[in-house]
């Protein structure tokens, strides 16, 4: 009796999606634009967020770089000045 039952729902599914297909069709089309308007935010969102990533760490090693050389000249002078 069950898959009788089951049966009949599948079929009445099938029924109701055939006559609202364009319907249907429209609803998942508008759905498909949205999502790729949405994706393609994200995407432009990321670009930028990575771009600004980008530049915050290459000012983080020139930072670390400079201060590697003005150790570097320190300790240079120090062995300049210790060897007169």
């Amino acid at each position: 009796m069950l898959p009788f039952i089951a049966g009949i729902a599948a079929g009445a599914v099938a029924v109701v999606a055939y006559n609202n297909n364009k319907k249907i069709r429209k609803n998942v089309n508008e759905g498909a634009k949205k999502a790729k308007h949405l994706a393609q935010e994200g995407y432009e969102k990321t670009k930028e967020f990575a771009k600004d990533v980008k530049a915050s760490v290459d000012e983080k090693v020139e930072s670390l770089k400079s201060k590697k050389e003005e150790k570097k000249i320190e300790k240079e002078g120090e062995t300049a000045n210790g060897n007169e």
